[in-house]
């Protein structure tokens, strides 16, 4: 019988918890996370257990929990700025990282966060293992594609693109920078997913940012010609989040609930139609491990298009 693929968490007390939940459903064994200190790692112990049957141990120190658990894959959901030192020491120990967006983030240094973004990838490339992306929305293509198609016919080029994308805000209120560089990502990947050579002509951007609010129009263009995108990303202090999007003005909202048996699925809906299906998140992590153990697969987001998205949200940035 082959062994259960090794899974190890970088920060399992916020969104962490899900990623280990997910990745047990993914039938991966998730033998450890990284705590902050042995206090914090005791109540998030805790948390798991009441989740899902975690039995794995918890750590304070990155290069004990890699050597003491030797795992398969590093899932990386540490605060931004941490991402780089500790997607390149589980590289560098032979594990497979998938990490949270942003792949390398350094407020106010564009050109530091670039340079260590392409340095991972080249890691990755280099030691022939898997880095991958969190930026979940990129599976939400072949439901929406699906909704399009009953309604419209094949949808057989992208001339126009529209994202409007709220989140709840908790505690301080964020800067339109920080709401960016969080929320951005998951509007870029589909943009990337649809366009993968898309580059935006730099003559056709606009940026305009206020209180925890960036809104950007530019041109996207590719061999095939152009599409013209409207992203705008918000915090909401109360209230539904709105996340809608679509191409060629073809617009859906995404929602989510919970099925009969307790799983949290993905809604896409129309005035007129929904399609309900399984959630984003749990899908990008079941194709990662999916690929960790077939290494001819690749996952859902790969290092090498979080660097493009991570170049896209830096050029936004830096005329907004």
């Amino acid at each position: 019988m082959e062994r259960a693929l090794r899974v190890a968490i970088a920060g399992a007390s916020g969104i962490g918890k899900h990623h280990a939940k997910w990745f047990h459903r993914a039938g991966a064994q998730v033998v450890g996370f990284l705590g902050r200190s042995r206090e914090s790692a005791a109540a998030t112990e805790g948390v798991l257990r009441d989740i899902f049957p975690f039995s794995g141990q918890g750590y304070w120190d990155l290069d004990r929990l890699l050597i003491e658990e030797v795992p398969n894959v590093v899932d990386v959901c540490l605060p931004n700025e941490a991402h780089f030192e500790c997607v390149k020491c589980a590289l560098e120990r032979g594990c497979h990282v998938l990490c949270e967006k942003p792949l390398v983030w350094h407020s106010d240094e564009a050109e530091q966060t670039l340079m260590q973004a392409r340095a991972l990838v080249d890691l990755a490339r280099q030691t022939n293992l898997h880095l991958g992306i969190c930026t979940q929305y990129a599976a939400a293509l072949p439901y929406y594609r699906q909704l399009y198609e009953e309604a419209r016919g094949v949808l057989a080029t992208v001339e126009s693109f529209y994202a409007e994308m709220e989140t709840l805000a908790r505690g301080r209120r964020r800067s339109a920078a920080e709401v960016w560089i969080d929320m951005a990502p998951h509007p870029l990947s589909m943009l990337l997913a649809w366009m993968p050579d898309g580059v935006i002509e730099p003559a056709s951007l606009q940026v305009v940012s206020g209180s925890g609010e960036v809104r950007a129009c530019f041109s996207f263009a590719d061999a095939a010609g152009s599409c013209r995108c409207e992203i705008i990303v918000r915090d909401l202090h109360e209230g539904q989040p709105l996340r809608r999007f679509g191409v060629n003005g073809f617009l859906v909202d995404c929602t989510g609930r919970s099925a009969p048996d307790g799983a949290y699925c993905s809604v896409l809906s129309t005035g007129e139609s929904e399609l309900i299906g399984d959630d984003f998140m749990s899908l990008l992590i079941a194709r990662f491990a999916e690929a960790a153990i077939q290494p001819k697969l690749t996952p859902l987001v790969s290092g090498e298009v979080g660097l493009r998205n991570l170049e896209l949200q830096l050029q936004v940035l830096q005329n907004a």
